[in-house]
């Protein structure tokens, strides 16, 4: 009888054998795995006992294995990912998941809310959430439908236009109230573009010239979002996308300081790849938002 448990080392010391040869370093190999360096160098030494053998040169600039070391690398990656392949096949299939991408912004004002009336409805299924600042990321091939901040359909992709941009500085009616008794003590809230067609105080302030916010001291946010928070908390005037934020302009948590919101020919739209087939789960998704 073949008592594998004695004969074979630990199963991560492979692993963690493997990694760290292959990215070329135990920090490196720490990162991928998630644990300390010190686990690592724990790790590989264990196996090193167990064979009584070195592994790789100690000392060395780089992580040079050893000829012993040199021998067993591709016999443990071949085994590893032939262990990997039984089990994915082994592994029960797990139920088909809509990936839907957006930004931040679009996440905490509009997505989520609209995610949690799918879930209760009766064309709900399963859904992962990308959130990311990044345009790249959001027109990801991994995603089945994007959010996109635009003012037009990317080329290889179909789409709809979920709503047009509008944008105007709103602030609460306490913070208001002050801003229309003293401007000067009033502090507009800003943040960073994370890219080149995102709108802020300093692109806003060059197509409103006459507008009575120049001039003002300014707070940089962590994020769009932010800034949207420390508006409602009355820190200051934030620049709002008046289509993300309709419930809090009509509760009056947050109030227009101008009398019509900026145009800017952009909108938020639903996208997904044109060659991609929509499976029925991604089309019951994207309906309830276009409806919504």
């Amino acid at each position: 009888m073949v008592n594998r448990r004695k004969s074979l080392p630990p199963l991560d010391t492979l692993v963690f054998f493997e990694t760290a040869l292959r990215v070329g370093s135990f920090s490196a190999a720490a990162s991928e795995l998630y644990v300390s360096q010190a686990a690592v160098s724990k790790r590989v030494k264990q196996l090193e006992t167990w064979l009584g053998a070195d592994l790789f040169e100690r000392g060395a600039r780089s992580l040079k294995p050893t000829p012993t070391g040199a021998q067993l690398a591709d016999p443990v990656a071949m085994t590893l990912d032939y262990l990997q392949g039984a089990l994915n096949q082994a592994r029960s299939p797990t139920a088909a998941c809509v990936r839907i991408a957006c930004n931040s912004a679009v996440s905490v004002f509009w997505l989520f809310e609209r995610l949690r009336s799918f879930a209760l409805s009766a064309a709900s299924c399963p859904v992962e959430t990308v959130i990311t600042d990044d345009p790249r990321d959001l027109l990801s091939a991994d995603n089945d439908l994007a959010v996109i901040y635009a003012n037009q359909i990317p080329q290889g992709w179909e789409g709809h236009l979920l709503m047009s941009e509008e944008l105007a500085p709103v602030a609460s009616p306490e913070q208001a109230a002050r801003f229309y008794k003293a401007p000067q003590d009033t502090r507009l809230l800003d943040y960073r573009r994370h890219a080149p067609d995102w709108i802020n105080w300093d692109v806003w302030l060059q197509r409103e010239t006459q507008s009575a916010l120049h001039g003002l001291p300014r707070t940089l946010c962590q994020s769009y979002s932010n800034s949207i928070g420390q508006a409602l908390a009355g820190e200051g005037i934030a620049l709002a996308s008046c289509s993300l934020l309709k419930e809090e302009l009509a509760l009056g948590r947050l109030l227009l300081l101008v009398d019509a919101p900026m145009t800017t020919g952009k909108g938020y739209f639903l996208a997904w790849q044109r060659s991609r087939e929509l499976r029925p789960d991604i089309e019951g998704l994207a309906s309830h938002l276009c409806q919504s």
